[in-house]
C-alpha cells in the first residue's frame, strides 16, 4: 500500500521536473496566504532542491526576469480569493520567456480567471481532475499532485491521540456553524513548524482545509473532510489521496 501511495507522488515529481529540466535559469514566484501555502512553498523548495533557482514574492517582483518562471500553486484561482493570481500571470509573462503555473485549483466561472487562462501561453498544472476538466480547453494544461506532497514529513511523524477539529473560519468556509471545539490551526499557529507538530499530536483530524487534510494524511492520521465553498477538498482527496485513511465526513458529531 505504501508503495502504491509513493508511485503517484513520484510520477508527479518526475513530470514537473521534466518540464523544468534544461532551463538556463529558474525563478520561483510565491503568492501569499496562510500556513497551508507555506507548506506548498516548502514542498516546492524540496522539489527544486537539485535545481539552481531564485525565489521572489509575487507581491514584489522587483527586477525579476529571465527564462523560466514557476508560479506557486494554490487555490487563489477560485472565487473566494481570486483577485491576485489572474493579474499576476500576465505580468510574469512579460518578464519571462516561459511560465509554468504549478499545480493549482481553478474555477473558470470566475470571469477574471477564465480570461487569464484563455489569454496565457503558460503551461498550467491543475492539482485535481475537476480543475483540469475546467481548464483543458482554455490553455496548455496538464495535471500533477499539489507540491505539498513533495515535502518530507518524516521528521514530524509520531503516534497521536484524540481528535483535532480544524475547520476554516474565513470566507471560504461552507459550514453553517463552526464546532465549539474547533481550532483553525492555519490561523492560530505561528508558522509551519508549529502547525505540523500541532497535527502530529492527534490520531484523527476533521477539516475542510486542503493542506490540513494533505499534511494529516501524509503524517499517518485518519482524516475526515468536508468541502469548502468550491470543489478543491474532495477533488484533491479523490485525485491524490487514494489509499490513505481519508474519507468524507457524512454526519455531524453528537
Amino acid at each position: 500500500m505504501f508503495f502504491r501511495r509513493r508511485v503517484g507522488i513520484e510520477a508527479s515529481r518526475k513530470k514537473l521536473l521534466r518540464v523544468i529540466a534544461g532551463a538556463p535559469n529558474v525563478t520561483f514566484i510565491k503568492s501569499y496566504g496562510n500556513i497551508g501555502d507555506d507548506l506548498i512553498y516548502a514542498g516546492t523548495r524540496q522539489l527544486l532542491s537539485k535545481i539552481s533557482h531564485v525565489e521572489v514574492s509575487g507581491q514584489n517582483l522587483g527586477d525579476a526576469s529571465g527564462h523560466t518562471a514557476l508560479i506557486s500553486g494554490g487555490g487563489a484561482w477560485c472565487h473566494p480569493y481570486h483577485e491576485f493570481m489572474p493579474k499576476l500571470l500576465p505580468l510574469v509573462e512579460q518578464r519571462f520567456e516561459r511560465v509554468i503555473v504549478l499545480p493549482s485549483s481553478f474555477d473558470v466561472s470566475v470571469d477574471g480567471v477564465r480570461e487569464a487562462l484563455r489569454n496565457t501561453k503558460a503551461l498550467v498544472f491543475a492539482r485535481e481532475r475537476e480543475s483540469y476538466r475546467q481548464i483543458r480547453e482554455l490553455c496548455n494544461a496538464d495535471a500533477a499532485y499539489d507540491c505539498a506532497f513533495f515535502f518530507d514529513f518524516s521528521p514530524y511523524r509520531r503516534r497521536g491521540h484524540g481528535l483535532l477539529v480544524a475547520y476554516r473560519t474565513d470566507k471560504e468556509s461552507a459550514l453553517e456553524e463552526i464546532p465549539n471545539d474547533n481550532i483553525d490551526i492555519s490561523v492560530t499557529c505561528g508558522g509551519l513548524e508549529e502547525w505540523l507538530w500541532a497535527i502530529s499530536r492527534y490520531e484523527t483530524v476533521e477539516t475542510d482545509r486542503a493542506h490540513v487534510m494533505i499534511a494529516a494524511a501524509l503524517l499517518g492520521k485518519r482524516v475526515e473532510y468536508r468541502p469548502s465553498t468550491y470543489h478543491k477538498v474532495p477533488a484533491i482527496a479523490k485525485f491524490s489521496l487514494k489509499g490513505f485513511p481519508v474519507c468524507p465526513r457524512m454526519s455531524d458529531r453528537r
